[in-house]
């Protein structure tokens, strides 16, 4: 469900480095300075030793003498933040920053108390601020990242942590934050293509892509073929079908798929090089050579891509589509190979030893291969034919050098759109993003755009989430991008181990112990779900998430009296949750407050795709005695069921008829 992922450190991690930040020298006063020299030390000391009690007593016994002493009413409200009491908290850091607006520690912590609150708009000006005086703290960054994410900013969220990225280039919290933030903008995109253009080729096309990333073979198979129907000489569609399936190992309907795309697009670069992966594992040496010599002639950089060779480590594509059986039966290639004197075969040599995991064998192929000489770009004027031409002919590395012209052409949509998709195969991703952002305003919301910025999004994540296996392979941060992964596959069991091997790094890390909680729960593991969910609110009160699971918990053991609080408090945090509104209402109705249940059941509907909220509401209308109201909810309830239930039983027959036809490789 939709949630907020509110960035919280426990405060006691942070407090000495913010206090520091205060310049605590005490004030100059002609009678009193003794007696605020010792309140002011014995608080300090009192402050250390967590003796909260005495701190307080003795920073208050300091403004009692020197009210305009801002860095004590800053410390003070430090103390009752250590206390969980944030309102007073908050009154101090205003206080203190009254009497001094640059103080850095109270427009920090002022900043995370509203960040806390779920106010992401008011902590952005203080942390803005804390950052004009410290801009080198890491948590200063991520906070006010944090701040612009509750507040929907999603593009200066973005830019934050990119800036912060540029003074901590290896901090994996910044890492994956980024690729939270650019996964989250790839799905605004999907949503709307959704909404502008549902059922067209780009549509089925994204979702087939989805389900693909996820190894849901069958479903990427129908989606792509949905896709195909809609646009069928759409370029580029065939060769992700066959490398679905050949990723499934369906090698003979993978080769007739690189066939298809080839005599619709015979410079693409990915049919060539996939299917020359696929004759390989057919050990058809000499047709796969073949292939890759003219993927090689075309473009030396998006081949070696492709084929897993320019990747290390997290999001080896190649390894991950290879099972361990045709590893080891491609390998007694290797020594014919070996003897040959071609790029391809150089390349073959590279990607045998890759497989087999020998990665200097691997980067002495490559380099082989990268040692043939090439032709040299005949012209580089970067007019819009030539660019139109090394388009058509797949020569996408003799138009990166384009860009800059390109960018400052005035020339049709479909040229801009056309290059952004070629600079996502050679990598360029933030250059494709800024190659869409030149379209007109129509033309930046139109169906192709939307694609394209969403495979930006995507890829960008992508790239961001491997700089962090890259900065830090051991980190939390890189357990709970595991979890997240394999949550996405729909494998529970290796999700819930990576969680934990987080929370046992770091069991202050935000939504940690949600995602664990939320698993637990879903496989109704309820106790221990349960203490995950309590864990997440304690850092955070106002995570809408785990307040949702934590009542529906309750929910399933009838107990809504104790549901009730925790869905209040849900939809509190996330008012615009249909969900939300489902559960309340089912508690409101177990505890017959029909009204209150009818109000969010209506509420609800507009999510209803299965007729199950219609059919609470006419429940509700029975016992509040309106029999027409309830005939109608029962009407529709039947309706959508109806209609929900031909859908799963012809998603069903065809996922069925897909495997089958299948079944020989």
């Amino acid at each position: 469900m939709t949630q907020f992922r509110i960035l919280l450190f426990l405060l006691a991690t942070v407090a000495a480095p913010v206090l520091n930040l205060a310049g605590q020298a005490v004030p100059s006063h002609s009678v009193q300075d003794s007696a605020i020299k010792s309140h002011f030390a014995e608080a300090q000391k009192a402050q250390r030793d967590k003796d909260y009690a005495t701190a307080e007593r003795e920073y208050q016994a300091v403004l009692a003498i020197a009210p305009d002493f801002a860095e004590v009413h800053m410390n003070l409200g430090l103390v009752y933040q250590l206390q969980n009491r944030s309102s007073e908290a908050m009154t101090e850091f205003r206080s203190a920053l009254k009497l001094k607006t640059g103080l850095a520690g109270a427009n920090f912590f002022l900043g995370v108390d509203y960040c806390k609150s779920g106010e992401g708009t008011k902590a952005v000006p203080y942390l803005k601020a804390a950052l004009q005086k410290e801009p080198n703290r890491p948590d200063i960054w991520l906070w006010l990242a944090t701040a612009q994410e509750i507040s929907g900013e999603l593009q200066p969220e973005v830019a934050t942590l990119l800036r912060a990225l540029e003074l901590h280039p290896n901090d994996a919290d910044l890492l994956y934050l980024l690729g939270n933030a650019y996964e989250r903008l790839g799905k605004q995109e999907v949503a709307h293509l959704g909404k502008i253009a549902p059922g067209s080729a780009r549509s089925e096309q994204l979702l087939a892509e989805s389900y693909a990333s996820s190894n849901e073979w069958p479903s990427a198979v129908i989606h792509f073929q949905n896709a195909l129907v809609a646009s069928p000489n759409r370029a580029g569609l065939h060769a992700e079908l066959g490398e679905v399936l050949l990723r499934a190992g369906k090698i003979n309907q993978a080769i007739q798929e690189f066939d298809e795309e080839l005599l619709l697009n015979p410079g693409s670069v990915r049919a060539l090089a996939r299917r020359g992966e696929a004759k390989l594992i057919q050990e058809n040496v000499e047709p796969a050579l073949q292939d890759w010599e003219k993927a090689i002639a075309l473009d030396v950089p998006q081949t070696e891509q492709l084929l897993g060779l320019r990747e290390a480590g997290f999001g080896d594509a190649a390894l991950e589509q290879l099972s361990d059986a045709t590893r080891e039966k491609i390998q007694k290639l290797a020594p014919a190979l070996q003897g040959r004197n071609s790029p391809a075969a150089h390349l073959a040599s590279a990607f045998l030893a890759e497989q087999n995991g020998n990665l200097p064998q691997a980067a002495a192929g490559l380099g082989l291969v990268a040692s043939v000489p090439r032709k040299e770009v005949a012209s580089r004027n970067c007019t819009e034919a030539e660019v139109n031409l090394a388009l058509q002919r797949g020569r996408v590395a003799e138009v990166a050098p384009c860009v800059g012209k390109v960018l400052l052409l005035r020339g049709s949509a479909d040229l801009r759109i056309r290059v952004a998709s070629a600079l996502l195969e050679t990598g360029e991703y933030s250059t494709a993003l800024k190659m869409l952002e030149g379209l007109s305003t129509t033309d930046r919301n139109s169906p192709e755009a939307s694609y394209w910025r969403a495979r930006s999004y995507e890829k960008l994540a992508t790239a961001a989430y491997l700089r962090l296996y890259q900065a830090d392979p051991n980190s939390y941060r890189l357990h709970q991008l595991m979890g997240d992964l394999e949550a996405a596959k729909g494998d529970d069991g290796k999700a819930i181990e990576e969680y934990r091997a987080a929370i046992a790094l770091k069991s202050s890390l935000p939504n940690l112990h949600y995602s664990l909680g939320h698993l637990l729960w879903k496989d109704l593991k309820v106790p221990e779900a349960r203490a995950e969910l309590a864990a997440e609110l304690e850092l955070n009160p106002h995570h809408p998430g785990a307040l949702n699971d934590l009542g529906d918990t309750y929910l399933l053991e009838h107990q809504p009296d104790k549901a009730l609080p925790y869905l209040v408090r849900a939809l509190a945090a996330d008012s615009a949750n249909p969900d939300i509104h489902r559960d309340l209402g089912t508690a409101y109705s177990e505890l017959a407050d029909y009204r209150k249940a009818e109000e969010q059941f209506k509420i609800a509907v507009s999510a209803d795709h299965d007729g199950s909220v219609h059919y609470k509401l006419a429940r509700v209308y029975q016992a509040l005695g309106e029999k027409q109201n309830a005939a109608r909810e029962f009407a529709f309830s039947t309706a959508l069921n109806r209609e929900s239930h031909n859908k799963l039983e012809k998603q069903t027959e065809r996922v069925g008829e897909v495997t089958r036809s299948a079944e020989n490789p």
